[in-house]
Formats: C-alpha cells, sequence, structure tokens
C-alpha cells in the first residue's frame, strides 16, 4: 500500500451499494494492492534540501556536544578548585553555555541556527581569553576552560566548512568576526546580542526559512527538539538548586558566626554581673556596641539570601515558561502543517479518483458501444458474405444464370 489510507474518514456503507460505489470501492482495492500504479497517493509539503536536512542534524548534535563538554570540563575545574568563588562559576558557565547553545541550535531555519551556534562558540572563546571579561573567572584553572572552548569552535567551524560551500563559508565567515568583536559576552550569564537581525542586514536580505517538510521530518524535528529539552532542562534545574543551596550555607555559616559572638558577649555579662553593678553597666554598653552591629549585618545578610533566591526562583521560572511555550508553539506549528497536509492528501485523493472514474466510464461507454456494433453487425455482416459465396456457388450449376435466391 502506497500511502496511508486510514486518514480516510469512514462512514456506514449502504445495504446494496450503488454502481458508483463498487466502481470507487474497486478503486480503493486497487490502491491497496502492492505495487498498484493505477491511484498514487503522494503527502504533500516540499522536503527539507539534503543541505538543511544536514545542517539541521549536525547542529542539533554540536548542541550535545556543547554541553557534555562544558559539564564535564567545569567539573573538572570544581574538583581541581577550593575556591568557593570558583566552584560557583562553574556552575553558573554550564548554565548559561547549555541554555545559550539549546536557543541557538533549536531555530526552525538550519541555516540560522549554525550561525548563532558558530557566533556563541567564538563569543565564548573571546570571553574566556586572555583579555576578555572572563579570563580570570577560573583561576588557575583557566586554561583548561579556554582550551575546551577552542576545541569547541574548531569542530563546529569543520562542520561550517564541510557543509557550506567555500563561498559560504568565507561569507559567513566575514560576519562573524565582525559581530563577535562588537557584541562580547560580559558575563557568565550569556546575555547576548540577537544574531539574525546583523545576519540580515549583513547579508542583504531576510532570511527565508526553510520547508516544514514531510510529515515524517516534522515529526523527527519535535522528537528531536522533545530530547534535547529533556536531557537538558532537568540538569539546569538541578544546577540552579545547587546554586541557591550553596548561598544559602554560606550565609548561614556567617550567621553562625554572628550567633557565636553574641553567646561570648552574653557570657560576658553573665561574668560582669557577678563581679559588680559598676561593670554590669560597662558589660552591658560594651554588649550593645558589639551586638547591634552584629544584628544588623545579620538582617541585612539574610534580606540578601532571601533576595538571592527571590530572584533565582524568578529566572528558572521564567526559563521554564519560555521554553514550554516554545515547545508548546512548536508542536501548533507541526499540528497545523499536519492538517493541511492531511488535507491536501485527502483533496488530491478525491480528485485523482475522479480522474480515473471519467476515464474509466469513457472507456466502459467506448467499448460498450463497440461491443454492441460488434453484436448486431457481425450477423448482418456474415449473412452478406454467406449469400454472396452461395450465389457464386449455384450460379454455374443454372447454366450461368444466378439461382434462385
Amino acid at each position: 500500500m502506497k500511502r496511508l489510507l486510514w486518514l480516510l474518514p469512514v462512514r456506514s456503507l449502504p445495504a446494496s451499494p450503488t454502481p458508483w460505489g463498487r466502481l470507487l470501492a474497486l478503486l480503493l482495492l486497487l490502491a491497496a494492492v502492492p505495487g498498484c500504479k493505477l491511484v498514487e497517493l503522494k503527502m504533500p509539503g516540499e522536503p527539507l534540501s539534503k543541505e538543511d536536512f544536514a545542517l539541521r542534524g549536525q547542529t542539533r548534535e554540536f548542541a550535545k556536544l556543547l554541553a557534555g563538554t562544558v559539564q564535564l570540563t567545569a567539573d573538572a575545574i570544581a574538583a581541581q578548585s577550593t575556591d568557593p568563588a570558583v566552584r560557583t562559576r562553574c556552575v553558573e558557565w554550564k548554565i548559561g553555555a547549555m541554555n545559550a547553545v539549546r536557543s541557538a541550535t533549536l531555530r526552525s531555519s538550519p541555516k540560522l541556527a549554525l550561525v548563532d551556534a558558530w557566533a556563541l562558540c567564538r563569543q565564548m572563546d573571546d570571553f574566556l581569553a586572555p583579555g576578555g571579561a572572563g579570563a580570570t573567572l577560573f583561576g588557575p584553572q583557566q586554561g583548561i576552560a579556554l582550551t575546551n572552548s577552542q576545541a569547541l569552535e574548531q569542530r563546529l567551524a569543520g562542520t561550517a566548512r564541510l557543509l557550506l560551500s567555500s563561498s559560504e563559508y568565507r561569507h559567513l565567515d566575514k560576519f562573524l568576526t565582525g559581530f563577535v568583536a562588537q557584541y562580547p559576552l560580559r558575563s557568565l550569564a550569556f546575555n547576548r546580542e540577537p544574531v539574525v537581525t546583523h545576519w540580515e542586514d549583513f547579508a542583504g536580505k531576510a532570511t527565508v526559512n526553510p520547508p516544514a517538510g514531510t510529515g515524517s521530518e516534522a515529526l523527527s524535528d519535535v522528537a528531536e527538539r522533545l530530547q534535547i529539552m529533556g536531557e537538558q532542562v532537568p540538569e539546569e534545574f538541578r544546577w540552579r538548586l545547587s546554586l541557591e543551596q550553596d548561598v544559602f550555607a554560606a550565609e548561614w555559616a556567617r550567621t553562625g558566626v554572628t550567633f557565636e559572638r553574641l553567646d561570648a558577649a552574653l557570657k560576658q555579662v553573665g561574668d560582669a554581673a557577678a563581679a559588680s553593678p559598676a561593670a554590669l553597666t560597662n558589660a552591658v554598653v560594651e554588649l550593645r556596641t558589639a551586638f547591634l552591629p552584629a544584628f544588623d549585618r545579620f538582617q541585612s545578610e539574610w534580606t540578601n539570601t532571601t533576595r538571592t533566591l527571590q530572584t533565582e526562583r524568578l529566572a528558572l521560572t521564567a526559563t521554564l515558561a519560555t521554553e514550554r511555550a516554545a515547545v508548546l508553539k512548536d508542536l501548533s506549528q507541526q499540528r497545523a502543517a499536519m492538517m493541511q497536509e492531511t488535507h491536501a492528501m485527502l483533496q488530491d485523493l478525491t480528485d485523482r479518483s475522479l480522474t480515473h472514474v471519467h476515464g474509466i466510464i469513457r472507456d466502459t461507454l467506448f467499448y460498450g458501444v463497440l461491443l454492441v456494433g460488434i453484436i448486431l453487425g457481425l450477423p448482418f455482416l456474415f449473412g452478406f458474405f454467406v449469400g454472396r459465396t452461395w450465389t457464386r456457388l449455384r450460379g454455374p450449376k443454372n447454366g450461368g444464370k444466378p439461382g434462385p435466391a
């Protein structure tokens, strides 16, 4: 069977099918027979070109590669460092890089996904290199981060050189050189300037989105998006929670120091009260001088901790909401495309069926008339030839005169 006939609407069949019903059933039966060319259904929708299909696959694989490489590198740096600030930056690097590469590579246009991902790699290289804003973030282990980042950029550059023509590669390389120099990264939050508008201005034309592809290609695209998000979003959520836990632990440690100082001051008050009333007055004054600033600092630190936790929670909620909206939008687009394809397929089936029915009716009428002519005319023709033959045979016996009829 060439296509999916189960998409056809099924209605109740009449008790005694009409001739048209028999003919349509015969056509559908012939279409269901393997190898039958009488009715051939084709899924509408232009498939992706080989270049776009290869670009989409390579950029999606690179997103997984970058996320995994950054994660392993950051974990290695954190294991070798004893500085809590460096460990915190390692977690922030993983969150920022994973979120940025996911946004870059999950574009509907494979060419724009390549441009955005390559720009991200170059921006990260300049950010971690000497002279960049993040040149000292990882202390003695800075070289590990820079080396792996440069390896990722070289990997993606090799993919672009393989899939693009020489002129396209040089054109894109020239654009990225100017764009990265003008819009560098400033922090591990990876707040980036949008690439699409600048690329369109540089290319001199608006980017045309590729065709949605066939139904199988659209479903494959949605499955890949869900797989990437299913692998990365839970990890990002866990890392954000670990950041909040580290911040809370640091603030709680400072609170413990404050309570220890308070306990020492209260002990001093008790000792002074046992010694003399005059010493008690001095101890109270000293307690007020030592405790009140510590209490104010504790209140300020607790407020900062609460604000930090709230900010991280809001950022995580916004990220999840954005990803969910993107997935729902893609699913809606793919569902609309599938419905259009199904409608077009049904319309195409109807048109083809009517065309073949008209052809069969025309041929049937022609051969029917021909058959009727043969059936009616053959006896007369046969009688005519028999009569002539009989006349010729009887003629010599009657003296050259034709015999009686």
